[in-house]
């Protein structure tokens, strides 16, 4: 973060030009009022204008909360956007620190612009949603910076929404459909739509780009009425809205609601009453209330995520995901998605760090696999778990010797089914092309030991494909090799190329040596990246495991015709 006192502003303005003759710089006028930013240097040395901290809501506090978003309201003077400002509370359950952190005044976003010339404007504009199991993360730059990617020329907006309860409760009704969390990214996108010009961005190129639940979330924009016409390229990375962590099963959400609402002694006849009750709990005490809740490591504090609303006019979704694609009425634009090849790792390096989950998930294994995939509502969930523990372990225990295993399990049940089923069917009703990636570049940065086991070689992890275009502040020690900063140039042209053009490799060139063909009917392929001198496209990807899947009958909406493997084994 970069506070500029007067002193050092003034000098640094005589040393920076100015961006062009439209006056772009660390004063920036929109709608709302006037921003004074900071100035920071890309890793290749680049200038760039830093605005941080702009509320693009009102403060979802008091009798807002469990409210959709409103607009920002103008302010007098001038904003100081020169350093972070609080993100939505939470807990980081993804590394096992259970400390809640963050304040409910939290709908902010950050926008970085490069200093190019007058001739470049208008620029294409990415907008990235973070990940976090919708249960944490934020937009701020300690955890993903501009300082890789805006060696590009494209203007980049991340954003920080509401999470866990406080963003996605819902008692399934017209007082609490839920979705707030996915509804303030709406509000953050109209904000874009109507301000980026002020920054140098072209309001007809905005590409929206997520990673993980940030994946998911592109894709309920894709679908959503109310994000029409607010974007023209989208990018998923490891995360779908089909994903079984994605998207709570009829009723879930309303059981969630009413469970939270008993333990904080809020249980009332009338939905009213407990959207009250539950408006005078302090935040973070519902934040650690449902952290009580988890039954085998994190899942269990996942159970407010998205819903499928009611059918009324202010409805994020209101019909399963699948069922919107088939009718065709969802966003007809360019489609990239994608994942690592050890996706599951984000998981699987989780609980080997903690020899005692190891044992439990041993020893009451039948118990907790349908807690983990989300299927412990079926009927044959005994069968289904006996299935894939023969299929993956070979009826083995489970142990240090079943590190990969455990990985991949997570990896197709979490990743890869949901995001192929999906873009197979999407390829189908979709006018414009769907591009299929496959991460699988060992850098030196691996996420597996951020997700807490630094032992063991989980292969590429959940996260580190974004390790490649946005960095972090875990990045402080690191020293990239020749071949990673290869790879932050291929990453980071392939996602300037689709924001700006729709297509991630317009023409060959020294840098992308591969053509990246789209999904074709009944044609799955797929963009290889396994170095930056080993990218190709191929057909073929976990067949074996893809089929397997396919016949298991956990995701009736993605399931092939056919009798479900449950039955037949």
């Amino acid at each position: 973060m970069f506070i500029i006192n007067a002193c050092v502003f003034l000098v640094i303005l005589l040393l920076v030009p100015a961006l062009n003759s439209k006056n772009y710089s660390t004063s920036v006028s929109i709608k709302q009022g006037t921003l004074e930013g900071s100035v920071r240097k890309t890793w290749g040395g680049r200038t760039i204008f830093a605005f941080q901290g702009i509320p693009y809501a009102e403060p979802p506090i008091g009798n807002r909360r469990f409210q959709p978003p409103l607009p920002a309201q103008p302010w007098e003077g001038v904003l100081n956007a020169t350093k972070s400002h609080p993100f939505c509370p939470q807990s980081d359950v993804f590394r096992n620190d259970l400390q809640v952190y963050g304040k409910e005044n939290c709908l902010f976003l950050n926008v970085y612009a490069p200093n190019v010339t007058d001739e470049q404007y208008p620029l294409p504009v990415i907008v990235f949603i973070h990940g976090g199991g919708f249960i944490s993360d934020s937009g701020n730059p300690e955890l993903y910076g501009p300082d890789i990617l805006l060696d590009k020329d494209l203007v980049l907006v991340t954003v920080n929404y509401r999470l866990g309860a406080l963003g996605f409760l819902s008692l399934e009704d017209d007082i609490l459909p839920g979705n707030n969390g996915l509804k303030d990214q709406n509000i953050a996108l109209l904000w874009v739509r109507d301000n980026i010009e002020s920054f140098g961005g072209d309001p007809g190129k905005i590409t929206i780009f997520g990673n993980s639940a940030g994946g998911a979330s592109v894709y309920y924009h894709i679908l959503s009425p109310l994000s029409r016409g607010l974007f023209h390229a989208t990018i998923s990375s490891s995360g779908i809205a089909t994903s079984p962590w994605a998207l709570a099963k009829p009723g879930e959400g309303r059981a969630a609601a009413r469970k939270l609402a008993k333990s904080l002694n809020c249980s009332a006849s009338s939905s009213e009453e407990i959207v009250k009750c539950l408006q005078g709990v302090d935040a973070h005490d519902i934040v650690r209330l449902v952290q009580n809740l988890m039954e085998f490591h994190y899942e269990c504090s996942i159970p407010h995520r998205p819903v499928i609303e009611p059918k009324n006019p202010g409805a994020f979704i209101s019909d399963h995901p699948i069922d919107i694609i088939k009718s065709g009425e969802f966003s007809q634009v360019p489609y990239m998605l994608g994942l690592t090849a050890n996706d599951g790792a984000l998981k699987s390096a989780a609980i080997y760090a903690n020899h005692s989950l190891v044992e439990r998930l041993n020893n009451e294994f039948e118990d907790i696999v349908p807690i983990m995939l989300f299927y412990g509502d079926q009927n044959f969930k005994q069968r289904i778990t006996a299935i894939i523990r023969k299929f993956y372990f070979n009826d083995r225990s489970i142990g240090n010797d079943t590190k990969s295993e455990l990985t991949d399990v997570l990896t197709d049940g979490y990743f890869y089914y949901p995001q192929r089923a999906t873009s197979e069917i999407h390829a189908k009703y979709s006018s414009q092309p769907v591009y299929f990636y496959l991460f699988g570049y060992k850098g030196t940065l691996r996420a597996s030991a951020y997700f807490g086991d630094p032992t063991y070689d989980y292969g590429v992890c959940h996260c580190d494909d974004l390790n490649y275009i946005l960095n972090h502040q875990y990045m402080s020690s690191y020293r990239p090799t020749e071949a990673d900063l290869k790879m932050n140039n291929l990453m980071t042209t392939l996602l300037y190329n689709f924001a700006k053009t729709g297509k991630p490799t317009p023409e060959i060139t020294s840098v992308l040596k591969t053509q990246w063909k789209a999904l074709k009917d009944n044609e799955f392929r797929y963009y290889s990246i396994i170095g930056p001198d080993d990218v190709t496209m191929r057909d073929r990807l976990f067949e074996d495991r893809y089929n397997f899947w396919k016949k298991l009958d956990i995701y009736p909406k993605l399931q092939s015709e056919g009798e479900p493997i449950s039955n037949v084994i």
